[in-house]
């Protein structure tokens, strides 16, 4: 009799340990399941602040290294860079309003006027401003550059430039993608002058820049910032 109840306290003693073990176990697996849950968490939100901060420009290349005064960004007296065209006059109309224009992108003519909207605030744009806008930026002496159909390594080093460019005296461009330009890959415009390249050229996007930034002798209001 003795010797069967042993046999039934080590019997239970057993299926208690099985039990444990059993739970042990369970609760092991359930640790890791949430273990994994809490790492895909952790890199989906590493992977969403990569994005934000890549959309910021935080990692955006270094602006290239050149310097403005270099003399291969001299324009040669008498060198005319880009084509002038016919001014049309500068004219305010009210959004939604469209303007009327005679180059693609436009160098002059009807723009709007509203505070906080038109003329856009300076800088690259990773979106297509209205015509309306930033021919408005164009009257107070600015550059607008504009690309289509660039690599991603081509746009880097357009954008590499501009940041150059406003990094020195040259505080008034904007740089943004613009579908609409279908005959080259690149244009740049002032108040008059057009031009347009077939890829992306350092030496005459600076020319173009110090020929014609807050020329008095052609945007109406070349002195206001």
């Amino acid at each position: 009799m003795t010797t069967e109840l042993r046999r039934d306290r080590r019997e239970k003693q057993k299926r208690q340990r099985q039990r444990q073990q059993q739970q042990q176990r369970r609760r092991s697996s359930g640790g890791i399941s949430n273990q994994i849950v809490v790492g895909v968490f952790v890199i989906g939100a590493i992977a969403l602040a990569f994005l934000g901060a890549r959309a910021a420009g935080v990692f955006d290349p270094a602006a290239a290294a050149f310097d403005l005064n270099s003399s291969e960004f001299q324009v040669p007296t008498g060198t005319t860079v880009g084509t002038q065209e016919p001014i049309l006059a500068a004219e305010h109309i009210t959004p939604p309003a469209k303007g009327n224009y005679n180059t693609i992108p436009p160098t002059s003519g009807q723009h709007w006027n509203q505070q906080g909207l038109a003329p856009a605030s300076w800088g690259i744009k990773d979106s297509t401003l209205p015509n309306e806008v930033t021919t408005h930026n164009l009257e107070h002496g600015g550059i607008v550059i504009v690309y289509n159909n660039l690599t991603p390594t081509e746009t880097d080093q357009l954008k590499s430039i501009v940041r150059t460019l406003m990094n020195g005296t040259y505080r008034k461009i904007i740089l943004e993608p613009y579908p609409a330009l279908t005959d080259a890959k690149v244009a740049l415009t002032s108040w008059g002058w057009l031009l347009k390249l077939s890829t992306v050229d350092q030496i005459q996007v600076v020319q173009f820049t110090r020929s014609h930034y807050s020329d008095p002798n052609f945007a109406p209001e070349w002195n206001v910032q």
